[in-house]
């Protein structure tokens, strides 16, 4: 009789990606990607690949989000206020989305539209490891030359001066 194979729980992790939902109070934080130039690139829901750095000299707003998680579902409208205020200003918004089910992401959409560009990267497959993305919404805020500056977990109602003030705060900053 053969013996049973035993995988240890190490062996199983790089296939099982753990994403939370991030409420209140979560805040910045500490982030490998900060100081780093952010290359990501994720399909349009037209199927389009949209390269988030191609935005050169746009401060950029990236958030990772999700139609089941309540404080994403909060964000967005808060997003799209700051598209609209910002944008003429050199302010670019991404929401990468990490639903499994795109139609639900677009049932979603269309009873909550935005101005914003959205993306789709299902169920995180190809970005939430990569980043380190664990918890959702997790905001990456990019400055005009492609580098990031700070990372955002979760989103409450106190996020959204910090948030709009370090938008603020890059786009004085000169560019070059």
């Amino acid at each position: 009789m053969m013996s049973p194979v035993l995988m240890s729980p190490r062996a199983l992790l790089p296939a099982v990606v753990l994403l939370a939902c991030a409420g209140a109070h979560q805040g910045v934080r500490s982030s490998p990607l900060v100081g780093q130039a952010f290359e990501v690139a994720a399909e349009d829901l037209k199927g389009r690949v949209v390269r988030v750095n191609a935005a050169t000299g746009q401060v950029r707003v990236v958030d990772f989000w999700a139609t089941w998680c309540d404080p994403c579902r909060d964000q967005l409208p808060f997003l799209d206020r700051l598209s609209a205020d910002h944008g003429p200003l050199g302010l670019s918004i991404y929401a990468i989305s990490f639903d499994e089910d795109r139609a639900a992401l677009e049932r979603f959409l269309e009873e909550t539209p935005v101005s914003f560009e959205i993306l789709w990267d299902k169920g995180g497959a190809a970005l939430s490891e990569r980043l380190e993305i664990t918890r959702l919404p997790t905001t990456v805020i990019v400055d005009r030359k492609g580098v990031v500056r700070e990372v955002h977990l979760g989103f409450d109602r106190d996020e959204e001066k910090k948030i709009e003030a370090i938008v603020r705060r890059l786009l004085a900053e000169d560019g070059s």
